[in-house]
């Protein structure tokens, strides 16, 4: 459980990143929201330092933001989720475990608190390679038969939409798309997420929706075909 005291260094901690004025409602609320969601002290701490020091740090100045609750449970719960990666049981001496069940959940508990180090490199698999590898890599070194009257490939294929060029950006396949660049004092920028008129055509969709205009003639037209089917069924049942 988080104390009020610590609810209040909390905010204090994100109040000096970003300049907040924290008030006694304030402190109770995050008391109450951190508390509900079973977040330890620590773990906050830990959320606070990620939410600014790396995902606002890799915004635009104007597309930063201060901290909330909903911010700080999310993240504390991804970092106790990242603790618990590569967890691997540690048994006792023997091969007699019958606190198998109070043992690994006081483990796992150990492990997702931060108390143990979590595993710094995943253990190695044992066993051979995959039937289906060992098939592949016994292709490996063979030449290939000439296939007659097949163009070769003239553009690179990739899946996702950066395997498309962007209809928006025109950003080239394997680019991602860019904003700005209208004049020489915004260059333009790279988007972490491709426009959604390339995403659409990558899906096999089309490049531009259709127009409200375009919309209610398609409606019409169904509603004006379903007015006549009705009329021919009262026709057939002699109505």
């Amino acid at each position: 459980m988080i104390s009020y005291e610590e609810a209040g260094r909390l905010l204090g901690l994100a109040a000096a990143r970003d300049q907040r004025i924290v008030g006694d409602a304030d402190i109770l609320a995050w008391h109450s929201d951190l508390n509900a969601a079973s977040v330890l002290f620590a773990d906050a701490d830990a959320a606070l330092t990620r939410f600014y020091a790396v995902e606002m740090a890799g915004l635009e100045p104007e597309a930063r933001r201060r901290v909330t609750t909903p911010d700080v449970i999310g993240i504390a719960r991804k970092i106790r989720a990242e603790r618990l990666a590569n967890f691997v049981y540690d048994p006792p001496p023997g091969d007699d475990d019958p606190d198998y069940l109070a043992r690994l959940r006081f483990q796992i508990a150990k492990t997702a608190n931060g108390s143990t180090p979590a595993l710094t490199e995943r253990p190695a698999l044992e066993g051979g390679p995959h039937p289906d590898v060992l098939k592949a890599l016994a292709q490996v070194g063979r030449s290939t038969p000439d296939v007659g009257g097949e163009a070769p490939a003239t553009e690179v294929r990739r899946a996702g939409p950066l395997g498309v060029c962007c209809p928006t950006c025109q950003a080239a396949i394997g680019r991602p798309c860019k904003i700005g660049g209208f004049d020489e004092k915004r260059p333009p920028r790279e988007l972490r997420t491709p426009h959604a008129a390339r995403t659409r055509v990558a899906n096999g969709g089309p490049a531009q929706l259709e127009s409200p205009a375009e919309i209610e003639r398609r409606r019409a037209a169904s509603l004006a075909k379903l007015q006549e089917l009705a009329e021919r069924e009262r026709e057939a049942s002699g109505e």
